[in-house]
């Protein structure tokens, strides 16, 4: 299932709405959420809509980058004060 263009998915929602029809939308916080809403649409041959909102995509990727640059952060702050 490939990746639509904006012209296809523009052409895909005009198409639902002319055809009274709508497709799964699903909004995903994480790596793991991706994979299984594209599994379920790959299993049922369905088109589908991947939503990230700002605060799942903060979510998933703000929390790591938190704790890696918090963790960077202490340890220079450590060997910093070691040296001296």
């Amino acid at each position: 299932m490939p990746v639509a263009t904006p012209s296809q998915y523009a052409a895909m929602l005009d198409a639902a709405q002319q055809g009274d029809y709508a497709f799964p939308a699903i909004n995903v916080t994480s790596l793991v959420t991706i994979n299984a809403a594209l599994k379920a649409f790959a299993d049922k041959r369905s088109d589908g809509i991947i939503q990230v909102s700002l605060g799942a995509g903060a979510f998933a990727s703000g929390l790591n980058l938190a704790a890696i640059l918090s963790y960077h952060i202490v340890s220079y702050l450590i060997l910093s004060y070691l040296i001296l």
